[in-house]
């Protein structure tokens, strides 16, 4: 079976625990600057309904705020993915 080892059922819950978000909630800006984010990471595909101006959209997510992720509100992530 691998190389794996083996682990109770404990060990294997708060492995898994720690895969999972937190459960405290955090107030955040949208992280979309108009043609990209505000990292030079992402560049947008499509025009957003906030021009090419920052994203006024503050909403509250899981994802902290010293994460690496790019986060963006609704309307901005709909707009990339649909």
């Amino acid at each position: 079976m691998g190389s794996e080892t083996r682990q109770c059922q404990n060990c294997r819950y708060y492995q898994r625990l720690k895969q999972c978000n937190s459960f405290k909630l955090w107030k955040r800006n949208c992280q979309c600057a108009g043609k990209g984010s505000e990292n030079p990471v992402y560049q947008n595909t499509v025009a957003h309904q906030h021009g090419t101006g920052r994203c006024p959209n503050k909403f509250e997510t899981s994802y902290a705020p010293e994460r690496k992720e790019i986060v963006y509100c609704e309307s901005c992530y709909n707009a990339e993915v649909v």
